[in-house]
């Protein structure tokens, strides 16, 4: 009963109430027309309101989609008009044509026009073949209705014009069913359901003129029952029909606009062409000869059959020649094309194949019988195939890659997107060679994270695969090698180029092939290896030995070395173990060169797993520790805000080792938040409100979705001037988080927050960075910049550094100040501020405040 449920509330109420009214008044209205007509009364009001409701849906159309339907509707309120009309003034026994029987053959002629409107949605609608149909139809109803010799004859004493009102009806039967049927028997996928609806109405529109005839012959009670209760299910039906149809015009196009048969519609001009033999039957075995009229009626009948039948052969003639000239156009469209078209059905054979498909994927000549495409495609390949197929309905999801075979041992690289036919189960591919635009891509991929001259990894990949998640232990090798710098003084860079060359083969030849080797520029080299601390210290002294063997080139022997630092991978991420290995490999060329460190493995305690980190903030175990950055006078004009966290039973964490932490706990968006949050508040209640506060944004912690507003937020909170903040990140950072980052950052600038870019001078694309995102200050770490321990070396980079700042109008940070006399040397060199441990450091905010107000601020 699910269809109950769906038909309009309003015309639920409508069928219980009519039904009721006409089982009540039925009984006290005259059959032959004199009197008060009760039951037309209870029709009108069921006219009008099937007339609301089809005006109600018609209003929630499209217009296109409603233009059939104003017609029924404007039909449905000129019924109702006569019906008031022939109820409220009652006349004398069938007296005739009246004003109200001319509005009602107005009103009920309108579903016709319904009809005529929905056939104009078909394709290619043919009105000559609808109107000789139609015709058919019609003569065949009333000659069956001549030939049986239905009782529709004048009666004894009637008027004159009674006989015409009973051949109106009769012919108004058979006008709508035919005409009805003709036009509705074929309707669109959209319309098909409405139009059926409409034919049900106009066969009880129909059954209900014959039953009002049959009244005017014999005036019973039973006779109007009926044709008051057919005209009832017609009026319903065609106020059902319009919320059938779609509320959107559905288009013309070839697939929307496709025919689509209706069994109701069929079967009427079935019943009705196959009735007229039945009928002559009949009337043959009865020994009834036909009347002159029926001879006629057969003979129109028999007329129209043939002029349909020229109509039909003239339409296939055109339809054939439409489809040849189709295919014909199809056919050099597809051969003409670059790209190949195939047709393959569910079990992936190839029924059809362009002459461009056939050469992509290797076919040769048109095959006999059809080709799977998995057993085209490289072995490789075919289970992706196969699963992307079934995965993916055709038009969705992305373009399907793979390889074919072609000579030589050589693969064509193809790319295949395909199309479906609802209903059918054979997909259209188009094929595209793009073995040229994919070879490009795989060849810039490599570039990009290839070192050229070695063609070991670069700093990019190897910051990539530390990024990535692991679930072994991983350590980090840092390499350096001993004496470089006299082989490109005496050889020169060409023989120093051949030695690196040389230096990344022997480097393969001791590492395991899970591990990877990088070269992070100029003489320095790293290995990830996959394993603990300890399998990475044998990696480390194989590297040793195998570096301490004589290079030779061009007849020339050069005796170098290479020393390494080791650090384990801990979830403090890649950027701490790489300075881990750093400070390690700084301490084996200390210790004399061509050795090995570790890194201090000693991890820091951690916080129990089961501590929420709302609760350890409010008891306190988190702190902001500042290390205050100085300009050459000595007054502090920007802090630096690191997290720490102690507690009396654990050691104390800071910087990346906490940062690390929050990763584990899924916690480092809350910890971003709460330092933010911290920072602001501590720089707002500082005494001099000249500081900036930095905040940094370690590379793989760092949360870019909502950072704008996470910093909007902190700043209103504690009421810090946004020109006041800074946030500070590395190029690893750009590089290894999500691309909403720099969005993020740039709306966070616009609000007057200053950018900061750390670990100036270590990147490698340091000027294509500076056009990319627009930053404030930058900050060099001048340890970073001394790799063999040579200061006047780093000062000198950290002067160029300073001029090409300036140059930008950026506010240059030495980090890394560890004594007053490197303290001085950076603000000769041209550095606006610097920090280390040679200035105020691991400030409290109350050390700071102190500090302060004990040092003149002017």
């Amino acid at each position: 009963m699910t269809w109950l449920r769906e038909l309009p509330r309003q015309l639920r109420w409508t069928v219980a109430l009519g039904l009721l009214g006409l089982a009540v008044t039925v009984p006290f209205s005259a059959p032959d027309g004199t009197g008060m007509q009760w039951d037309e009364l209870v029709l009108g009001c069921l006219a009008t309101s099937c007339a609301v409701m089809v005006l109600r849906r018609v209003s929630r159309m499209e217009a296109a989609a409603a233009r059939p339907w104003w017609p029924a509707a404007a039909g449905a309120l000129c019924f109702a008009v006569a019906q008031f009309l022939a109820g409220a003034f009652p006349g004398p026994a069938f007296d005739g044509f009246g004003i109200d029987d001319v509005v009602l053959v107005v009103g009920a002629s309108t579903p016709l026009v319904t009809c005529a409107m929905l056939a104009r949605r078909v394709i290619r609608t043919r009105w000559s073949a609808l109107v000789v149909d139609g015709a058919v139809v019609i003569t065949a109803i009333l000659v069956i209705t001549e030939v049986l010799r239905t009782p529709l004859r004048n009666p004894v004493g009637a008027p004159e014009d009674l006989r015409s009102l009973v051949l109106l009806y009769g012919a108004y039967a058979a006008v709508m069913l035919g005409g009805a049927g003709a036009l509705c028997t074929v309707s669109t996928a959209a319309l098909r359901r409405s139009a059926t609806t409409l034919l049900v109405g106009i066969a009880a529109q129909s059954v209900g003129a014959g039953a009002e005839a049959m009244a005017i012959v014999s005036p019973v009670w039973i006779w109007t029952a009926t044709s008051d209760v057919a005209v009832a299910v017609a009026l319903l039906a065609v106020a059902l029909a319009p919320y059938r149809a779609p509320l959107r015009f559905t288009g013309r196009s070839a697939r929307e606009a496709a025919p689509q048969v209706s069994p109701v519609g069929l079967s009427l001009v079935i019943a009705a062409v196959l009735g007229l033999p039945l009928a002559i039957l009949s009337s043959v075995q009865r020994g009834a000869p036909l009347s002159p009229a029926a001879e006629l009626g057969c003979g129109i009948v028999f007329t129209l059959m043939a002029a349909r039948l020229v109509l039909r052969i003239r339409e296939d003639g055109r339809i054939t020649e439409d489809l040849v000239r189709s295919e014909e156009d199809f056919r050099e469209l597809i051969e003409a094309s670059s790209d190949g078209i195939a047709i393959m059905d569910g079990e992936f054979r190839l029924l059809f194949t362009s002459p461009a498909a056939r050469r992509l994927l290797g076919i040769g000549s048109e095959p006999q019988q059809a080709v799977s495409l998995l057993d085209l495609v490289v072995a490789d390949d075919r289970e992706t195939v196969r699963q992307a197929t079934r995965d993916h309905a055709a038009g969705e999801g992305p373009p399907l890659h793979f390889r074919v075979p072609v000579a030589a041992g050589h693969t064509r690289d193809l790319e295949v997107t395909s199309s479906e036919r609802p209903g059918s189960a054979r997909r259209v591919l188009y094929l595209r060679d793009v073995t040229t635009r994919r070879r490009r891509e795989r060849e810039l991929e490599r570039m990009a994270y290839t070192d050229h001259l070695t063609g070991l990894a670069n700093r990019a990949m190897l910051f990539r695969e530390l990024a990535a998640p692991a679930s072994e232990d991983r350590c980090l090798l840092v390499i350096d090698l001993d004496g470089f710098k006299a082989v490109n003084d005496i050889a020169g860079h060409e023989t120093g180029d051949q030695l690196l060359v040389d230096v990344a083969r022997r480097l393969r030849t001791v590492v395991r092939e899970d591990d990877l080797v990088a070269r992070l520029g100029g003489d320095e080299f790293a290995v990830l290896v996959t394993g603990e601390l300890a399998d990475g210290e044998d990696v480390a002294q194989r590297v040793v030995d195998v570096m301490a063997m004589p290079f030779r080139s061009s007849n020339v022997t050069f005796a170098t070395g290479a020393s390494v630092g080791a650090a384990a991978l801990t979830a403090a991420g890649g950027q701490a173990a790489f300075r881990a290995a750093d400070t390690a490999l700084r301490a084996a060329k200390q210790a004399g060169k061509g050795c090995v460190r570790l890194a201090d493995d000693d991890e820091p305690a951690a916080v129990e797993i089961n501590d929420e980190f709302h609760h350890v903030v409010a008891e306190g175990e988190f702190t902001v520790r500042m290390d205050a950055g100085c300009g050459p006078d000595g007054r502090i004009e920007h802090v630096h805000a690191l997290p720490t966290w102690s507690h009396p039973l654990h050691d104390t964490v800071r910087g990346l080792e906490l940062w690390g932490y929050a990763e584990r706990q899924g916690r480092s968006a809350e910890l971003q938040t709460w330092l933010l949050h911290e920072a602001c508040r501590m720089a707002a209640g500082l005494p001099d409100d000249r500081i900036c506060v930095a905040v940094s944004l370690p590379a793989g912690f760092v949360t870019a979705e909502g950072l704008a507003t996470t910093v909007a937020g902190a700043l209103a909170a504690s009421g810090l001037p946004p020109g006041r903040l800074v946030l500070s990140f590395t190029e690893e950072t750009l590089m290894i988080s999500s691309a909403a980052l720099i969005p993020e950052l740039e709306a966070v600038r616009r609000t007057g927050v200053k950018l900061c870019l750390d670990n100036y001078g270590m990147g490698h694309s340091l000027f294509a960075l500076l056009a990319r995102i627009a930053l404030d200050l930058v900050r060099v770490d001048l340890t970073a910049l001394s790799g063999r321990d040579d200061p006047e070396r780093a000062l000198q980079v950290l002067s160029a550094i300073a001029r090409t700042t300036r140059g930008f109008g950026l506010t240059s940070i030495a980090g890394g100040t560890s004594t007053p006399e490197l303290r001085d040397a950076v603000f000769a060199a041209g550095a606006h501020l610097a920090h280390g441990r040679a200035l105020p450091h691991d400030l409290t905010a109350e050390d700071l405040a102190g500090l302060l107000c004990s040092v003149p601020t002017a």
